[in-house]
């Protein structure tokens, strides 16, 4: 399923759910796991599958909700006490996705320069 399409489909006020249940656990001491989060929000009526929650969460991130994460035994969802667990979990989870997703790019890019030379726009054939 289509990302944004699933993101679309969420239940109103989602957010709000995520963000109450979530109010609970501030600090990394104080992580949800992912499926105690799931089971919370299902209790109060949004049954969802672990990609929506996902999704969900993202955007909450994207609009600037502190929500951090983090993986392995009593890991979960948080939402950060200060700037130091903010600032931990962006340099643990956050910086590193974004650099190898990066790498990737420089890689495909070189590649695909020595298979069919310098991308060049007014080469590319108009597709309408």
């Amino acid at each position: 399923m289509d990302i944004q399409k699933m993101i679309d489909n969420l239940p109103a006020g989602l957010d709000r759910a995520i963000l109450r249940v979530l109010s609970y656990h501030t600090g990394r001491e104080q992580a949800i796991s992912r499926d105690s989060l799931r089971l919370e929000l299902d209790l109060v009526g949004f049954r969802l599958h672990e990609r929506a929650m996902r999704a969900a969460i993202n955007q909450l991130r994207k609009s600037g909700q502190p929500i951090c994460s983090t993986g392995g035994e009593g890991g979960g969802y948080y939402l950060a006490s200060d700037w130091s667990e903010l600032t931990e979990f962006l340099e643990r989870e956050v910086r590193p996705r974004a650099m190898d997703l990066l790498e990737q790019e420089q890689a495909l890019k070189a590649a695909a320069e020595r298979r069919w030379g310098r991308y060049a726009p007014e080469r590319q054939p108009a597709l309408f």
